[in-house]
C-alpha cells in the first residue's frame, strides 16, 4: 500500500472520530467513538515518533479532518434537521485498515517492543520459579589434537644416565623401582599423538545481593592434581570430579564496588597469578581466602583500588597425625585503569607451605609415609623416605621446603579495536636449604630456585565472533625447586620445573562462542640429562 492511500484511510477515521454530528449519538456510542478517536491519536503519535512522518503533518492532517468535518456536518445538519444519524463502519473495512496499519507500523513498534521486553525481563518473574531467575548454568567444552615430539639427544642420555629420568610418581604408585616395571622411567624418546578433551559444567546461584553459591563438575585424570584434560582413546570410562564447590560473599558500595570479597569451599586461584608460573590455570584451592580493596578512583565498579588477599588452603589432611599439609598465603598489590582502557596490575606474594617436605622413615617402618606427596611431576630434588632392607621397596618425597616469594605485573593497551598484553611473572624460592637437602639425598644439590615467564599479546581482547583473533609469544625459565612441580603448568615441558624455552599461542573465532587455538611448546630441561620436547597442540572451544 502506498502512503497517499495510507494517510487518506487515516483521515477517514479521523473524519469519522472529530465530527461534531456525533453529538447526538447516544452515550455508549459516544464512549466508543471517543476510544476511536484516541486510538486514532495514539496512532498517529506512533507513526511521528517512528518517523513515518513529521509533527507538522500530522498536526496538518488533523487540522484539516476537523475542518472537514465540521463543514460536513454543517451540511448533513442542514439537509437532514430532525433526523438521527448512527454511523457505521463495515467489517470488511475495519479489516482492512487494522491489516494496513499494521504493515506500516510493525517493523519498529516490534523491534522496540521486544527490545523492552528483553531488558525488563516481561512475564519471566511470574513464568518461572523463584530459583531460577537467580541461577546461571553455563560450561566449556575442548577437543584436543596433541602431538609430543622428542629431540634425538634424549635417547644416547638416556643410554648414558637412566637414573635421571625416574618417573617418581609411577614408583610411588606401584611400590618402588623393583614393582614399578616399564613405567620406573619417563619415555623421553617415543613419540606421541594423542586425541584429548576437557569438559565443564558450572551452576551458579545469586543467594542474596551479596552472597553466590556455585558447583563445578569437570573431567580430568583424578590422579592429576591440575590437569583435566583427559585422553581420549576408548582404553577406560571418562572420569568426572567436583573441582568447585563455593560460596562467596561480595560486599559493594552503592555505585557496585566489591571492597570485601570472602570465598569458602573449593574455589578457583584468589590470587590472579598472571601466568601458571606457579599454579596450573585449571587448579582449585580449597580453604578460605579473603580479599579487602581500597578503591582510589570515581567509586565506580571498574575504579583504580589497591587490595590485599590472605588465604589458608589445606593440601592434605592426614590422619593420626598433627602434621597436616598447609598453604597460608597473602598477596598486595594494586590494580590502575586509566586513559581509554588501559589496565596495569602489579602484585607482591607469599605462598608458605607447611608440612610438604619428607621425613624419613626409622629402618622397616611407614610411619612417616605420610610426608611424600599424593601427586608429583617431573622436577624437584626427590629422596627416598622408606628407608626399608628390602631394596625393591622405595617411596619418594620432596627434599627441599617451600616458601616462594613472588613478584607480577600485567598491562593492558587499547590500540583501536584490538589490545596489546604484556605480562611479567618471577618467582623465588627462600626455604630452600642447601646443607639439608644435601644430607637427605646423600650428596651436594645446587640450590635451584628461581624462575620467571613473560608474555606478549595482540588481537582482539575476548574471542568471542568469527573472525575474532588474538596471538601471543612467551619464554619460561624455571629451575627444578623454584616451585612444587605438582601445581605448576601440566603442558610445558610434559609439567613440571626443570626447564626452559619458548611457546606461541594463536586464537581465532570460528563462530559465535566457538574458537580454534594453536599452541606450540619447545623446551629443554635446565639441568640433569638432555631432555628436549617440543609439543604441538590443536584445540576447538566452545562455551554456553
Amino acid at each position: 500500500m502506498n502512503m497517499s492511500k495510507f494517510l487518506r484511510t487515516v483521515l477517514a477515521c479521523v473524519t469519522l472520530a472529530v465530527a461534531p454530528a456525533m453529538t447526538v449519538l447516544a452515550a455508549d456510542e459516544h464512549q466508543s467513538l471517543e476510544e476511536l478517536r484516541n486510538t486514532v491519536i495514539n496512532l498517529l503519535q506512533t507513526l511521528v515518533d517512528q518517523g513515518v512522518i513529521s509533527r507538522e503533518k500530522a498536526a496538518q492532517m488533523v487540522k484539516s479532518a476537523q475542518d472537514k468535518a465540521a463543514a460536513s456536518a454543517a451540511a448533513v445538519a442542514k439537509s437532514d434537521e430532525g433526523a438521527v444519524r448512527v454511523p457505521y463502519i463495515p467489517q470488511i473495512v475495519r479489516d482492512e485498515i487494522a491489516k494496513q496499519v499494521a504493515e506500516q507500523v510493525k517493523p519498529g513498534v516490534v523491534a522496540a517492543v521486544v527490545s523492552e521486553a528483553k531488558t525488563e525481563k516481561w512475564g519471566v518473574p511470574g513464568a518461572l520459579a523463584d530459583w531460577l531467575t537467580r541461577t546461571r548454568i553455563s560450561g566449556n567444552l575442548t577437543l584436543r589434537e596433541e602431538d609430543v615430539i622428542f629431540a634425538k639427544g634424549n635417547r644416547q642420555s638416556f643410554i648414558a644416565n637412566p637414573s635421571n629420568y625416574f618417573n617418581y610418581f609411577a614408583i610411588n604408585n606401584a611400590g618402588g623401582l623393583g614393582q614399578a616395571g616399564l613405567n620406573v622411567y619417563q619415555n623421553v624418546s617415543e613419540d606421541r599423538a594423542r586425541f584429548r578433551g576437557k569438559a565443564r559444567l558450572a551452576v551458579d546461584s545469586d543467594i542474596s545481593e551479596s552472597v553466590t553459591a556455585g558447583m563445578r563438575i569437570s573431567t580430568g585424570n583424578t590422579g592429576d592434581a591440575v590437569s583435566q584434560t583427559q585422553t581420549l582413546d576408548g582404553s577406560a570410562p571418562y572420569q568426572f570430579g567436583l573441582d568447585h564447590l563455593y560460596i562467596r560473599l561480595d560486599e559493594r558500595n552503592s555505585q557496585k564496588f566489591p571492597w570485601l570479597s570472602m570465598v569458602g569451599g573449593k574455589f578457583a586461584n584468589p590470587y590472579g597469578t598472571p601466568t601458571d608460573l606457579i599454579f596450573h590455570k585449571d587448579l582449585g584451592f580449597q580453604g578460605f581466602a579473603v580479599t579487602g580493596r581500597k578503591g582510589f578512583g570515581d567509586g565506580s565498579v571498574d575504579q583504580s583500588h589497591g587490595f590485599v588477599t590472605f588465604g589458608v588452603h589445606p593440601l592434605q589432611e592426614v590422619a593420626l597425625s598433627g602434621h597436616d599439609k598447609w598453604l597460608v598465603a597473602t598477596q598486595l598489590g594494586t590494580h590502575l585503569r586509566w586513559g581509554e582502557g588501559q589496565h596495569l596490575r602489579v602484585a607482591g606474594s607469599f605462598y608458605d607451605y607447611f608440612n610438604v617436605t619428607g621425613i624419613l622413615n626409622p629402618q622397616d617402618s611407614t610411619v612417616t609415609n605420610y610426608t611424600a606427596p599424593t601427586f608429583l611431576r617431573q622436577g624437584n630434588t626427590p629422596f627416598d623416605i622408606s628407608n626399608s632392607t628390602i631394596q625393591s621397596t622405595n617411596l619418594y618425597a620432596l627434599a627441599a621446603k617451600f616458601r616462594l616469594v613472588n613478584l607480577s605485573l600485567s598491562y593492558d593497551l587499547p590500540v583501536g579495536r584490538y589490545s596489546l598484553g604484556i605480562t611479567a611473572d618471577a618467582v623465588k624460592n627462600l626455604a630452600f636449604d642447601r646443607g639439608r637437602v644435601d644430607r637427605e639425598v646423600g650428596h651436594a644439590v645446587l640450590a635451584r630456585t628461581k624462575g620467571y615467564q613473560t608474555e606478549v599479546s595482540f588481537g582482539t581482547p575476548t574471542i568471542k565472533s568469527r573472525g575474532d583473533w588474538r596471538g601471543l609469544i612467551g619464554y619460561r625459565y624455571l629451575q627444578r625447586d623454584a616451585v612444587i612441580d605438582g601445581y605448576t603448568d601440566s603442558d610445558f615441558h610434559l609439567g613440571g620445573t626443570d626447564a626452559t624455552g619458548f611457546y606461541i599461542v594463536g586464537d581465532y573465532g570460528l563462530a559465535e562462542r566457538l574458537w580454534m587455538r594453536l599452541r606450540y611448546l619447545s623446551s629443554n630441561a635446565i639441568d640433569g640429562g638432555t631432555f628436549g620436547v617440543d609439543t604441538v597442540q590443536v584445540d576447538l572451544n566452545t562455551q554456553f
